[in-house]
């Protein structure tokens, strides 16, 4: 039993010495790799991870295939990017044989028509400095220098004009490459295709209306020693016509008349002559206030026709059953106001009667 015991002893050990020797043997590997590895890059330089543009993108302003195109540029630099000078690579452009061709001659700009590159894109800032630009025909590159000193992290624009010639005459995807300052170099892609124009038709139908405020203006009783006037009705133009619209007025008595009388106090100087009335003097007319006339909005001026231009009571002219122009605009009215009076005088021979009475007609067009 003791020779048992012994021999397992033995074997227990001989265990042990195997395992730590073969430790042994892989931990001596592991550190004669790394003696190599570091004597092997003693000498080499310490590598920074690399940097990479975001955000970054290249926009035609015409995606037409043949079409010029100016080129809206936009990207983000890295936490570590301070670079100044920059390119536009176009993948496969030759200048000839119907691809892409760059101008040689490119002046950069913050604008676009007129408004700047950050309110297009959203990015903060245009390059810095005072940038220049030119183009390769025959590679198809465009190289932007003279620019300061990138921020990192921070967003630019640029807008390079005219910046394409010509785009490829075939449809289809491309790809540009895009550098700005020290980091690395970001693939873009873009579409040319056969139409990028929508076309949009309307029509504005002509407009025309006119509105009374009252259909009655009433001058009470008459009497021989003063010039009676109404208060007034208002015509309210509203017109899209460019030339301007017209307004006629007509009475259908041409003057006041008492069917019970037989008789007329007749229309002064009808649609001929601008009169007056006086006191104790038949006449009857119709004026139009210069107080009265108001434009409203649109690009007319509006006016009183010179024979119904009243420059204060009792005078205009007289209307008969033929429409008279009254008053008239230039061009186009909204809310447009003209006031109509009328005004009577009597005489000591005018009859007696309750039933004197007229019809004024108004009526409005436009001129389109």
């Amino acid at each position: 039993m003791f020779d048992s015991l012994k021999h397992i002893a033995y074997a227990y050990r001989m265990r042990n010495k195997l395992l730590t020797n073969s430790s042994r043997i892989r931990l001596g590997s592991i550190l004669t790799i790394l003696t190599l590895i570091v004597a092997s890059g003693a000498d080499a330089p310490f590598v920074f991870a690399t940097t990479y543009l975001s955000k970054s993108s290249v926009i035609f302003t015409n995606m037409n295939s043949g079409g010029p195109s100016s080129l809206i540029v936009e990207f983000t630099t890295s936490s570590s990017n301070t670079g100044t000078n920059g390119s536009l690579v176009f993948t496969g452009w030759t200048g000839s044989g119907g691809t892409g061709t760059v101008a040689t001659s490119i002046t950069p700009s913050q604008n676009y028509n007129g408004t700047s590159c950050t309110s297009i894109t959203g990015a903060t800032s245009y390059l810095p400095g005072s940038p220049t630009a030119a183009g390769t025909s025959g590679t198809g590159t465009i190289t932007v220098t003279d620019a300061t000193a990138l921020t990192a992290s921070h967003s630019y624009c640029y807008v390079l004009p005219s910046a394409i010639t010509a785009n490829p005459t075939s449809t289809g995807q491309g790809a540009v490459t895009l550098t700005a300052g020290s980091d690395a170099a970001t693939s873009i892609e873009f579409d040319i295709i056969s139409n990028d124009q929508v076309t949009v038709n309307a029509s504005v139908p002509p407009s025309f209306t006119l509105a009374l405020n009252n259909n009655s203006d009433n001058l009470g009783a008459l009497s021989t020693g003063s010039v009676v006037g109404t208060t007034g009705v208002t015509a309210t133009v509203n017109t899209n016509a460019k030339n301007g619209w017209y307004l006629w007025g007509s009475d259908a008595n041409t003057g006041l008349t008492s069917a019970s009388q037989s008789y007329t106090v007749s229309s002064t100087t009808p649609n001929t002559a601008n009169s007056t009335l006086s006191n104790g003097t038949e006449g009857y007319l119709t004026g139009l206030p210069a107080a009265g006339i108001t434009q409203g909005t649109g690009a007319g001026v509006t006016s009183a026709h010179g024979f119904f231009a009243s420059s204060g009571a009792g005078n205009g002219s007289g209307l008969n059953t033929v429409p008279a122009e009254l008053a008239s605009s230039t061009g186009t009215a909204n809310g447009a106001i003209v006031t109509v009076k009328e005004y009577a005088a009597i005489s000591g021979n005018t009859p007696a009667a309750t039933d004197y009475t007229d019809t004024i007609t108004l009526v409005g067009a436009g001129s389109f």
